[in-house]
């Protein structure tokens, strides 16, 4: 018996799925790019979500987990340099209000002290009788 081996034609195969991938790539950069635009969060799940790939997709690509880390590291600088640059906000008003309570529950603080220490005193002076 002869055998007949046939070549399989895989080339459109193959071709399709370059296509298919480097067309996830795009969508993954073009979702990128409107999420900066748009000046929303970096993270891999608002990634996924609106480039419309899993995030194991985007955490298997080196490049693009890579690039996603970068980019969420560089909004979590800036988010701490902002804080450190803004003022507490506080007015002075609003200060001297938090000092005025503040002194008022001291007051309370040190009335409550002066009668718990009187009490043991009471209860002391009873325990000294007894014996």
């Amino acid at each position: 018996m002869s055998e007949k081996t046939w070549e399989r034609n895989t080339t459109s195969l193959v071709a399709h799925a370059h296509q298919r991938k480097e067309e996830k790539r795009k969508r993954v950069d073009e979702a990128i790019a409107c999420l900066l635009r748009d000046q929303q969060t970096i993270n891999f799940n608002a990634v996924a979500k609106a480039a419309g790939v899993s995030k194991t997709y985007l955490y298997c690509q080196l490049q693009l987990r890579d690039r996603i880390e970068t980019l969420r590291q560089q909004e979590r600088e800036q988010t701490v340099r902002e804080r450190v640059a803004r003022p507490t906000g506080k007015t002075n008003a609003a200060k001297d209000l938090v000092i005025l309570a503040k002194e008022r529950r001291i007051k309370e603080l040190e009335e409550e002290n002066r009668k718990l220490k009187h009490q043991l005193n009471v209860a002391l002076g009873k325990a000294y009788d007894q014996l």
